[in-house]
C-alpha cells in the first residue's frame, strides 16, 4: 500500500475512535440487573423483611463493580484476567442468591402452575411427569439425579476450557451470553411464578423418586441451595444447556456432540424428576436461542463503546 494511502487510512481510523465507558458490557449488564432488582425491591419495600439487607447488598455490589472497572482500566494486563473472571462469577452468584429474599415476597400467593399444567395435559392427555412413573426405576432415578447435578458444572466447564485455551474474546462473549440468559429468566420468574410438578402435582405422583446410592443426598443438597421454588418458567436448566451446546458448536466443535447428548438426557430428566413441565422446557429452549443471537449481536455492535472485561 502507498505510504500516503496508509497515512490517510490511519487518520480516518483515528477520527473514528470513540470514547469508551469505564464499564465493560458485563459490568453494565450486572448493574442493569441490580437496577431491575432494586425496582422490584421498591415495590415490596413496606412488607419485605429483607428490605434493608437487600438495599445494602445491592449498594455494596454496585460499588464493587465500579471499583473493579476502575482497576481494570488502570491495569489492563492479561495476567489480571483470572481475577476479573472470578469476580464476575462471584457477583453473579451473589445476585442469584439475593433472589431468595425478593422473589417469594414479590410473587405472594400468585402461581401459574395450573395454567401450564393444563397446557401439558391438553397436549399430551396426561402430565408428562405423572406418565414418567411408568418407566421409573431406581437406576434411572440415580443416573438422572447425577446428571441433574452435573448441569451446574457444564457452563463452568465451557468457561474453564476457553480460559485455558486463552480464547479471551470468545470467553467474554460466552459469559455475556450466559449472563443474559440467566438474568432474562430471573426477571421472568417475577412475572410468571411457577413451582413445578414436584409441588403442584404431589397428589398425582404415586411413586417416590428413590435411587440406589446418593440420589437422596443430591436432591436434598439441590433443594437446600435453591434460592426459590418459583423458578420454573422458563426452565433455566434447559435454557443454559442449549446455550452452552450452541456456544460449543461455535467455539469447541470437539465437545459439541458430548454436550448435545448430555443436554438431551438432562432435559428429559427435568420431567422425570418432576422439576419442570414441558412448556417450561419449550420456553427455556426458545429463550436460549434468542439469548445466543441477542448476546452476540449486542456484543459485536456495542462492545467498542465499552472497556473489555478481559484483556485479549
Amino acid at each position: 500500500m502507498h505510504p500516503v494511502s496508509r497515512s490517510i487510512r490511519y487518520m480516518v481510523h483515528q477520527k473514528k475512535k470513540v470514547t469508551k465507558f469505564v464499564l465493560s458490557l458485563i459490568d453494565s449488564l450486572n448493574l442493569i440487573f441490580i437496577l431491575i432488582m432494586v425496582g422490584f425491591l421498591i415495590t415490596t419495600h413496606d412488607y419485605n423483611p429483607y428490605t434493608d439487607r437487600l438495599y445494602a447488598l445491592y449498594g455494596i455490589l454496585t460499588v464493587f463493580i465500579l471499583s473493579l472497572s476502575y482497576f481494570r482500566r488502570k491495569w489492563p494486563q492479561k495476567g489480571s484476567n483470572l481475577v476479573f473472571l472470578i469476580t464476575a462469577f462471584v457477583v453473579f452468584v451473589i445476585l442469584y442468591d439475593s433472589i431468595s429474599g425478593l422473589l417469594p415476597v414479590f410473587a405472594g400467593t400468585t402461581r401459574y402452575d395450573k395454567v401450564i399444567d393444563d397446557w401439558d395435559k391438553a397436549f399430551f392427555g396426561i402430565s408428562p411427569s405423572v406418565w414418567s412413573q411408568k418407566i421409573m426405576h431406581p437406576v434411572i432415578t440415580e443416573v438422572f439425579y447425577w446428571l441433574y447435578f452435573i448441569y451446574f458444572l457444564i457452563p463452568v466447564l465451557l468457561i474453564v476450557l476457553l480460559y485455558r485455551k486463552r480464547a479471551y474474546l470468545k470467553l467474554e462473549i460466552s459469559m455475556f451470553t450466559i449472563f443474559i440468559n440467566y438474568y432474562g429468566a430471573y426477571i421472568c420468574y417475577f412475572f410468571v411464578p411457577v413451582q413445578g410438578p414436584r409441588y403442584y402435582l404431589v397428589g398425582e405422583h404415586t411413586k417416590s423418586l428413590d435411587g440406589i446410592l446418593i440420589s437422596g443426598f443430591i436432591r436434598d443438597f439441590i433443594n437446600y441451595f435453591e434460592p426459590s421454588t418459583l423458578d420454573c418458567f422458563p426452565s433455566l436448566h434447559a435454557s443454559i444447556l442449549v446455550v452452552v451446546t450452541m456456544l460449543s458448536a461455535r467455539y469447541f466443535r470437539s465437545l459439541y456432540k458430548t454436550f448435545l447428548i448430555i443436554s438431551i438426557i438432562i432435559i428429559f430428566s427435568l420431567i422425570y424428576l418432576r422439576y419442570h413441565y414441558v412448556l417450561d422446557i419449550i420456553a427455556g429452549i426458545l429463550w436460549a436461542v434468542i439469548s445466543v443471537y441477542l448476546g452476540r449481536w449486542i456484543y459485536h455492535k456495542y462492545n467498542r463503546y465499552f472497556q473489555n472485561q478481559l484483556m485479549y
